[in-house]
């Protein structure tokens, strides 16, 4: 495989359709062969990112009993998980990560009970929606390459089913077990996420192949990844491709902000009929957003014996 695609939005939204048609088919061929690009120059307002990842960091830096005050409730995939409580492979060790997960915070920022201190949620509610506002110009180019209305994502993705998640990744102090992982190998739920990661490094991408492969940090770039519902939609077109976090066996924690946009809870995931043909047949049944990421949640948070 070649070098992870980076793909440029500079001026994206207002640009001529030949300009337009080249970042879709960009995006195109990422999603169809790779599952995983870098994005620069989506307009994702730097000072608000940075205040991300400060809100992260300060919550994560408290004793832990303060952040059990924050317990994670599944039903609304919304609150603070400690490590080794998330096991994203069910054939290793849990997760060797902690984070706090915050589903539509439009609907919950004014529940105070729901978070650590006023200034964290309002910190989250501006990065959701600044997060939002970049992953739908991300599935606008996503609708020009499919041949599909310029609006449909953007129909389906108001952030209902969207979730913020603030990750640490302790350094590993003790002697390292090799079969657990900072984050199990897995694919994500929905329709793309967003990574904004540090220059600790430590995500991997499992290649066509089988063979782990290092993405590395990038500046001033957003990793973006195709998820299971994009692939049910397409019907493979689009790959959800497995990846992970290594241990922590550097010097430095690492801190990553994922937003996984989900489509809205009622959302029918259909393949696309442009999508079915004799060499690709019909795969996937129908399912409903909500329906499926409660299911991956569920099975998520399982610690089996």
């Amino acid at each position: 495989m070649r070098d992870f695609p980076i793909i440029d939005f500079e001026n994206f939204e207002n640009a001529g359709d030949k300009k337009r048609q080249q970042v879709a088919a960009e995006l195109d061929w990422a999603a169809s062969e790779v599952g995983f690009m870098y994005v620069k120059n989506l307009g994702i307002n730097p000072e608000i990112l940075a205040e991300a990842f400060a809100s992260s960091k300060i919550f994560f830096a408290q004793p832990q009993n303060i952040k059990n005050l924050s317990d994670y409730s599944q039903e609304i995939n919304h609150g603070y998980q400690p490590s080794g409580l998330q096991r994203l492979d069910p054939s290793v060790a849990p997760d060797l990560k902690e984070a706090f997960t915050m589903r539509d915070v439009k609907k919950n920022i004014d529940k105070a009970a729901m978070w650590p201190s006023a200034e964290f949620s309002q910190t989250a509610g501006r990065t959701f929606e600044e997060f939002l506002r970049g992953a739908n110009i991300v599935m606008e180019a996503f609708a020009i390459a499919l041949d599909l209305p310029i609006d449909f994502f953007r129909n389906c993705h108001k952030g209902d089913n969207t979730a913020l998640r603030y990750l640490h990744y302790p350094v590993v102090s003790e002697e390292p077990n090799k079969n657990q992982l900072g984050c199990g190998a897995h694919t994500d739920f929905g329709t793309i996420t967003l990574l904004f990661q540090d220059d600790v490094g430590g995500l991997q991408v499992q290649e066509r192949d089988g063979v782990w492969r290092d993405a590395i940090y990038i500046p001033d770039t957003i990793i973006i990844n195709t998820a299971d519902l994009v692939a049910t939609w397409t019907n493979d077109r689009y790959r959800s491709t497995p990846h992970r976090v290594k241990q922590m066996v550097s010097l430095r924690d690492r801190y990553s902000i994922a937003f996984f946009v989900d489509p809205d809870v009622d959302t029918l995931v259909k393949t696309f009929p442009s999508c079915i043909n004799n060499e690709n047949p019909h795969k996937y049944p129908d399912t409903t957003a909500g329906e499926y990421v409660a299911k991956r949640i569920a099975d998520s948070n399982k610690i089996l014996g």
